[in-house]
């Protein structure tokens, strides 16, 4: 990644600088412009004018990689609203990291303690420090930051500890030894499902059916797609804080198989994307199954050995989720469940491809090309919920229908056929729901 204050000294600004930094979205921008804004000490505010709309910008003017740009920073002064411990400036020594997701630098300090800075030119409403105030245990989140208004300017981050999960199963897959494959992704799940425990004791609200199906329409209508879903979700189906960036690339785990959850911000990318919202935790699930899937498309893991991973992320989230999140209400394929939150997670892949100007993966493009086929074994299972219920019915008023049935005891043999008719059709149905992993 270039210098992230090359590109931002003063009138240097400008789309031809910012389209060679990694994380610019330069598939969908199309000018920026200087604007009026209250900025901290040492950085200035523009607007980026998208495909889809407009944002503000907030950049370092002048050199971040000297250290003496960042004490002028980071004391108090200066404006901005400051929370948490800072890191020791004095004596220390930084550097710029390469990332994708942002520029990123570490700073040594003089203790020799390293703290990961995060300078997130985009961002929507505050979500690292939100995830901060969680106080999970199971989050490496921001131990201070830097604010404008309610954004995430800089935040700063423990070094992670451990193993990235994402690594950890490359190496496993790539000896064959799926064993402990599922184990590394058993760890992974129970991870999420221990934060979760966090989240939806902070905050538990009813679904939002409207705005979730709403949000998809506007991500069917950027990318282009010939897909159209809507869900009914479940009345248990609650939504909380989630992560918004989870994956197996933001999961370390140590040699006692202890794991903490890493990228704990906002996100550029979530920037870009249409306005967010409270989310069901089975959207973190279904993130992960999205990273697992670009992990084995890259490797060439076969669909038959990528299922048995999916299941094993699952069992673990499922062994330490809370029972709100884990109900068969809540997971209930045929009204929402885990996969109309995976259609979800395609279709903001496909957004971010798009964005960053870059080609749709191919498993991608297979995602949305099964929706239609999804759909129609659902809409087929339609019609064994609809015989269960007609049978449900009819047992009822079987007892009563002298006029058809004479005999009392053949009403009554009638009616244990309806029942078992009712229950063997919703056992049908179910069976058809699509699974949760």
């Amino acid at each position: 990644m270039r210098k992230a204050g090359e590109a931002a000294m003063g009138s240097q600004v400008s789309l031809e600088n910012l389209r060679d930094e990694a994380w610019f979205p330069s598939g969908i921008a199309q000018s920026v412009e200087p604007a009026a804004a209250q900025v901290p000490e040492g950085f200035e505010s523009w607007r980026l004018h998208t495909r889809y709309d407009s944002v503000m910008m907030f950049f370092p003017a002048g050199d971040v990689e000297s250290i003496d740009w960042w004490k002028r920073v980071i004391p108090i002064g200066g404006g901005g609203k400051r929370w948490g411990e800072p890191p020791k400036i004095d004596g220390g020594k930084i550097e710029s990291i390469s990332s994708s997701s942002g520029p990123t630098f570490l700073l040594t300090e003089k203790s020799g303690r390293k703290v990961t800075i995060r300078l997130l030119p985009f961002d929507e409403k505050g979500y690292g420090r939100k995830l901060s105030e969680l106080n999970s245990d199971h989050l490496n989140s921001a131990f201070g930051g830097l604010q404008v208004g309610k954004r995430d300017l800089l935040l700063f981050f423990r070094q992670d500890d451990g193993q990235c999960a994402d690594e950890l199963l490359r190496t496993s897959i790539g000896n064959g030894d799926y064993d402990e494959g599922r184990k590394i992704c058993n760890s992974v799940g129970q991870t999420l499902g221990r934060f979760h425990v966090d989240a939806l004791a902070e905050k538990s609200l009813p679904n939002d059916e409207r705005k979730w199906n709403n949000r998809l329409k506007i991500l069917e209508e950027r990318v282009l797609s010939n897909t159209l879903w809507r869900a009914p979700h479940s009345s248990d189906t609650f939504a909380t804080i989630t992560h918004r960036n989870f994956g197996l690339q933001a999961v370390f785990l140590d040699g006692d198989n202890d794991a903490i959850i890493s990228c704990c911000h906002d996100g550029i990318p979530n920037a870009m994307l249409p306005k967010s919202l409270d989310y069901p935790a089975i959207r973190d699930l279904a993130a992960a199954y999205r990273s697992l899937a670009s992990l084995c498309d890259e490797l060439g893991v076969s669909s038959g050995d990528e299922l048995t991973l999916r299941k094993a992320i699952f069992d673990g989230w499922f062994s330490s989720a809370p029972t709100t999140a884990t109900s068969s209400r809540a997971l209930d394929g045929h009204k929402g469940g885990v996969a109309i939150w995976e259609y979800e997670q395609v279709l903001e892949e496909s957004a971010i491809a798009q964005a960053w100007d870059k080609p749709v993966e191919e498993r991608t493009k297979w995602w949305l090309g099964h929706v239609s086929r999804i759909q129609a074994e659902m809409y087929r299972s339609r019609t064994l919920a609809a015989l269960s219920l007609v049978s449900g019915v009819c047992a009822l008023f079987a007892p009563l229908s002298e006029q058809w049935v004479a005999s009392l005891s053949d009403r009554l043999v009638l009616t244990v056929v309806l029942g078992l008719a009712t229950i063997g059709f919703r056992w049908l149905y179910r069976r058809r729901a699509p699974p949760p992993y």
